[in-house]
């Protein structure tokens, strides 16, 4: 079987010099589990933290594939690749990394270097993460932050930017632009549009879940949305869960945050703390893959595959303790009567099927 997670941030944890390549216990992935957890192909994101944002964005990506790329030459275990069609399927026991950027400082205003990028591997491009950038308006803003946006939607960069993405065979990735963004970008492109690690809006009305018109849309573009782990976009009564436990965790968060200055460890050191504190009130996977299922019966099964958001959440559901958990998926879907073909097209196939499709459109 053919295993895709297309939305992983780990790199965050390697980027602060962790050995994100040997097992251990920290977080929710590292190579070696990713392997004995039976996944082939990781997309790895490429995020900035806010305060990269203003002055460093480009070379902060570009330290983090850089760093990836390190990772490649010092193990057998991890493969880079710049296309699905660098994948060897008869290789057993290799992880094969991608890289997605999740928002669009880093180009800094500049085709060039969105050019730059495509050059490097860049396999999607989410043109916003929570913050709105020169490309789009985030689903955050649209929500949240209207009064202080100019003008919302796709931007006249961000109209290039898809332009040269579909050129160039790199995906286009909607998980955290707003609706006025999303239309806009469904008007105009001609490739097929994935979401990367979103949910259904109609189990959990959550700003970051996509509502049916547009999983609907996604499907009529021969798409492909894969589904997030976090529990904030599995369960609303969960959100409200959350406020409260973190709220009586707060001296134990502000300890990490007096002992860690650098803000790249303390988002990592909170993670950890997170991963483990919030275990007891998370949501069950079954209610993840009504999530799955929901979607399977509104647009079909050729539509749906898995972003897990390994190491970019602070929780994940009862039953995925991490990533060698990945498998319990599959296991839930079999236990709902879904056949072995239909299991594998959720757990990677589709996205095979929608690759198939961009190699054809693209230069």
């Amino acid at each position: 079987m053919f295993v895709a997670d297309l939305h992983n941030d780990v790199l965050q944890r390697a980027i602060v010099g962790e050995d994100i390549i040997t097992k251990s216990n920290n977080g929710h992935t590292d190579i070696e589990r990713l392997i004995e957890g039976k996944i082939n192909l990781e997309v790895f994101a490429i995020w900035m933290p806010k305060h990269y944002l203003q002055h460093a964005a480009f070379s902060r990506a570009n330290e983090l594939i850089d760093k990836l790329e390190e990772i490649d030459k010092k193990t057998d275990l991890l493969i880079k690749i710049n296309s699905l069609g660098d994948i060897n399927f008869k290789k057993d026991k290799t992880l094969y990394a991608a890289i997605g950027i999740e928002g669009g400082e880093c180009f800094e205003g500049s085709i060039d270097k969105l050019e730059h990028f495509i050059n490097r591997g860049l396999f999607y491009l989410g043109p916003t993460w929570n913050y709105s950038t020169d490309l789009a308006t985030s689903a955050y803003d649209e929500k949240f932050n209207l009064k202080n946006i100019k003008s919302i939607g796709l931007t006249k960069f961000g109209l290039e930017s898809l332009k040269l993405c579909e050129e160039r065979g790199v995906l286009i990735d909607v998980s955290h632009i707003g609706e006025k963004s999303f239309w806009d970008i469904m008007k105009i492109a001609k490739n097929p549009i994935i979401a990367s690690h979103s949910n259904a809006y109609t189990l959990c009305p959550h700003f970051r879940n996509l509502k049916d018109d547009q999983i609907i849309a996604i499907k009529e573009k021969k798409g492909i949305i894969c589904l997030n782990l976090y529990p904030a976009f599995i369960d609303t009564d969960f959100q409200e869960k959350d406020k409260k436990f973190k709220e009586s965790l707060k001296n134990d968060l502000n300890n990490i945050d007096l002992k860690y200055q650098n803000p790249d460890l303390r988002w990592v050191y909170r993670q950890y703390f997170l991963q483990k504190s919030l275990y007891s009130i998370v949501p069950s996977l079954e209610k993840f893959v009504d999530h799955i299922e929901y979607i399977i019966n509104l647009i079909g099964i050729d539509y749906v595959g898995i972003g897990s958001d390994y190491d970019g959440t602070d929780c994940l559901p009862k039953g995925i303790i991490d990533c060698l958990d990945h498998m319990k998926i599959g296991d839930e879907l079999k236990k709902r009567g879904y056949n072995e073909k239909d299991i594998e097209k959720v757990m990677g196939l589709n996205l095979l099927r929608v690759y198939d499709l961009i190699k054809s459109k693209s230069n």
